[in-house]
C-alpha cells in the first residue's frame, strides 16, 4: 500500500512501544527518525490507571521522545464529558490520582451516583462489586467507561480488561454505557482535532484489532497493525474490519515511510 498521503502518526503505547513497561528494542530511535523526517506524533492510549500528566512523566522516564501535549488518554476526556453533560455527582472506579482529578470538579457519591465511571482497578473486581454496581444502574445510575478494552498483555500473559465488566453490566441491566476511549469514534475525532490534520493524512499504528484498527478505520484513518502486544493472528483474520498493513513491529514504520 502506498503511504504517500500520510503526514502524521497516531501511535498506541502498550503492546506497540513497550510490553508491560519494557521497551521494545529500537522504538526510541525509530520515533526520533520519524520526527526528524517531519512526522508529527500523537500517542493515543486507553491507559486509564493514571492521569495524562502522570503518563507523560512515565513515558519520558522510559526514554520515549515526546512532549506532554503529544499524549491523549481517556481520564481527562472523561472529566470533561461529565462536566459538559451536567453530571453533578459520580462514583469513580479508578486510581487515586484519577479519582482526585474527577472529584475536584464532580461531587463524590457512593450511594446513588448519577454516573458510575469505570476505569482500571486491576484485581479488585469481584462478585460483590459487580452486584453493587448492578443495583445502582438498575436504580438509575449511568455508566461511563474510560474504555471498552477486552484484554491486555501483562508480563505473565493476557489479562481480561474492563470492557468485559462493562458489557456484563450492560447485559444485566439492559442499558448502554458511554465509552470515552478507543475504539469509540469520538476518541479518534478528538485525536484528529488535537493533531491538527485531516483523517485522510493520518495513520494509526496499534496492536489491538478492535480498539486500534477497527476504531481507526471507522474514523477513516489508515491503520497498521503490529504483531507485538496483544496481536493474535486468528483474531485479526476473523475481524470485521481488516488493517491496511500488518507489520512485525513498530520499527517497520520507518522503512514503510521511506518507500514514499
Amino acid at each position: 500500500m502506498n503511504l504517500k498521503h500520510i503526514n502524521g502518526i497516531l501511535c498506541d503505547l502498550d503492546g506497540v512501544l513497550y510490553n508491560d513497561g519494557v521497551l521494545i528494542e529500537g522504538v526510541v530511535d525509530t520515533i526520533k527518525q520519524l520526527k526528524q523526517k517531519g512526522y508529527p506524533f500523537l500517542f493515543v492510549t486507553n491507559t486509564s490507571g493514571i492521569t495524562s500528566n502522570e503518563l507523560f512523566h512515565k513515558l519520558d522516564k522510559m526514554g520515549i521522545p515526546l512532549k506532554e501535549e503529544e499524549v491523549l488518554s481517556p481520564p481527562l476526556a472523561t472529566r470533561d464529558y461529565l462536566i459538559n453533560n451536567n453530571f453533578k455527582n459520580a462514583q469513580v472506579l479508578a486510581s487515586t490520582s484519577i479519582k482526585e482529578m474527577i472529584y475536584e470538579k464532580i461531587e463524590m457519591n457512593l450511594e446513588d451516583p448519577e454516573v458510575i465511571v469505570v476505569g482500571d482497578i486491576g484485581k479488585n473486581w469481584d462478585y460483590e462489586l459487580m452486584n453493587e454496581l448492578f443495583l445502582k444502574v438498575i436504580n438509575g445510575s449511568k455508566i461511563v467507561g474510560l474504555h471498552h478494552g477486552r484484554f491486555w498483555k501483562a508480563s505473565e500473559g493476557l489479562r481480561i480488561d474492563i470492557g468485559a465488566f462493562i458489557k456484563g453490566l450492560e447485559f444485566a441491566t439492559s442499558t448502554t454505557s458511554v465509552c470515552i476511549g478507543k475504539p469509540d469514534k469520538s476518541f479518534y475525532e478528538s485525536a484528529i482535532q488535537k493533531i491538527g490534520l485531516n483523517a485522510s493524512e493520518l495513520l494509526m499504528i496499534g496492536d489491538d484489532i478492535v480498539g486500534d484498527i477497527q476504531g481507526a478505520k471507522e474514523a477513516q484513518l489508515t491503520a497498521i497493525q503490529v504483531k507485538t502486544g496483544k496481536y493474535r493472528k486468528e483474531l485479526t483474520e476473523k475481524a470485521i474490519i481488516q488493517p491496511d498493513i500488518i507489520v512485525d513491529d513498530f520499527n517497520a514504520l520507518n522503512e514503510l515511510l521511506d518507500e514514499l
